[in-house]
């Protein structure tokens, strides 16, 4: 009985250790994944042919010039991007596959016959980035792509969306890395969105970009490595951007425009010591938005100085996603 008590305690103890902090990067781990444009527009668009489609309708039923538009916006080139960090892989190669598919619950995108493999390939860490636009077999186009069964890769997915595209047509994008030297296996999801504009007011979404960063309020520029010591937690901030924070229409279940505006979040990452906050921003239930302001604290078991890299991830709310990286050198 006295061996149970203390296998107990013991099991208890270790349930009770916190938990390390999701800002500080100290293995492989893919941070953002974004698509230029974050939104495709169909327009102009009558929500009840995407409804039609999405049913399962005879496309010999619908108004050829309105099919003819949603084809189409499948043809349009898109850019995918990736932040994939591996701070002590020493700038080894990973291995990658990018695939779409049509089904939002599929969380590795490889249920039988219903993905498509975008591209592939092997490349070291970093920031990685894949041009959609048809004119290779390993750039191929995500809306015209074609699942085993022939059938186009956005019309399924329009078929598997219970909204029937509402809320537009959402085709989840699966990166997976893995490091061959060691078994590390990550995966990010991310989801192009093709839009129906219902509305004339309704403009497809821009990518949030943040307009720089400052350290003890000076600012701190994209190939500057600044100076850090000792101890103390080092503050930051991001620069104003609220004028870029865009009003946008969406469309209610009643088929009428509902206005909104985006709050951004920043997620704070960094392979040295931890950030204060994981997340800043966003709008609370009350309509007030907390300031973009974080703290570095360095690592107290280093005792030799470091390189230090900062990941500052921007997402708008409704798809758009980008990031910055500041970099600086402390010394105990």
């Amino acid at each position: 009985m006295r061996s149970a008590l203390v296998a107990f305690g013991l099991a208890l103890a270790a349930c009770t250790q916190p938990l390390p902090s999701p800002t500080g990067v100290v293995d492989l781990r893919i941070l953002g994944a974004s698509f230029e444009p974050p939104e495709v527009l169909i327009s102009p668009c009558d929500p009840r042919l995407l409804a039609s489609l999405g049913a399962g309708g005879s496309t010999s039923q619908i108004d050829p010039m309105q099919l003819q538009r949603l084809l189409q916006v499948g043809q349009r080139a898109l850019t995918y991007r990736a932040l994939v960090v591996d701070p002590d892989g020493g700038g080894r190669e990973l291995s990658y596959r990018l695939r779409a598919c049509a089904n939002q619950g599929d969380r590795e995108c490889d249920n039988t016959d219903d993905f498509v493999e975008l591209v592939s390939g092997k490349r070291p860490a970093g920031e990685w980035a894949f041009t959609l636009d048809g004119t290779a077999p390993d750039r191929p186009l995500l809306g015209t792509a074609l699942l085993p069964d022939g059938e186009p890769l956005l019309l399924e997915a329009l078929k598997q969306d219970g909204s029937r595209g509402l809320g537009g047509i959402r085709i989840p994008v699966m990166l997976e890395v893995k490091a061959p030297d060691t078994g590390e296996h990550v995966f990010a999801q991310k989801l192009m969105v093709v839009q129906c504009q219902v509305f004339p007011q309704m403009r497809q979404n821009v990518t949030p970009a943040l307009p720089g960063l400052t350290l003890r309020g000076a600012p701190w520029g994209e190939g500057d490595v600044v100076e850090l010591s000792g101890g103390s937690e080092v503050p930051m901030e991001a620069l104003e951007f609220a004028e870029l924070e865009e009003d946008y229409t969406v469309v209610s279940f009643s088929l009428t425009p509902v206005s909104l505006k985006e709050s951004w979040k920043l997620a704070w990452y960094v392979d040295v010591g931890t950030m204060s906050s994981f997340e800043t921003g966003g709008t609370n239930f009350d309509g007030n938005t907390r300031r973009h302001r974080n703290r570095w604290q360095p690592d107290p078991a280093s005792t030799e100085p470091r390189d230090v890299t900062f990941y500052i991830v921007a997402r708008d709310g409704r798809g758009g996603l980008s990031w910055l990286t500041r970099r600086a050198r402390w010394t105990p």
